[in-house]
């Protein structure tokens, strides 16, 4: 059997469905999933797709593209080390709330995702506070990344 993994910088493709259901089939991630991904208005998320009950994230919209999405925005630090993520609003709180690990891609100005790494809520959700950002006041949640690379042994 081929083992496969992915690096921080891995460019994976311009279209978050076709790297999803690539992924899914090399890692056995959750191939029902796939159709969380692809097109506009998707949430561009799988909720503990992976065999180790991680989430997959494609971010759309973020400083590393400098977009903007909906009710939110994604703050990639620079050196990809922190992602902040700022909710207007939160409607749903079990999003709000997943403390799962996150498989996460993010789309850069070339048009590509790029794989980051894995990553974990750095703050408990439910004592956040709403903050003031960019002139609103907004909720947020804060992501460290765990490790360059997917697979990874803890």
């Amino acid at each position: 059997m081929q083992k496969y993994e992915l690096f921080k910088g891995l460019p994976c493709g311009t279209n978050s469905k076709k790297i999803y259901e690539n992924y899914a089939e090399k890692f056995g991630w959750d191939k029902y999933q796939s159709n969380q991904f692809g097109k506009a208005g998707t949430p561009l998320f799988a909720r503990k797709a992976t065999p180790e009950g991680y989430n997959v994230w494609c971010i759309a919209y973020s400083t590393s593209n400098n977009k903007k999405g909906g009710d939110f925005h994604n703050e990639i630090l620079p050196g990809g080390e922190q992602i902040n993520e700022y909710w207007q609003k939160i409607d749903n709180k079990t999003d709000f709330l997943d403390m799962a690990h996150r498989v996460v891609f993010a789309k850069r100005l070339d048009g590509y995702y790029y794989f980051l790494g894995v990553y974990e809520v750095s703050e408990k959700p439910e004592i956040a506070k709403q903050i003031l950002y960019k002139g609103k006041y907004v909720w947020v949640r804060r992501y460290k990344r765990i490790s360059e690379i997917y697979p990874f042994k803890r």
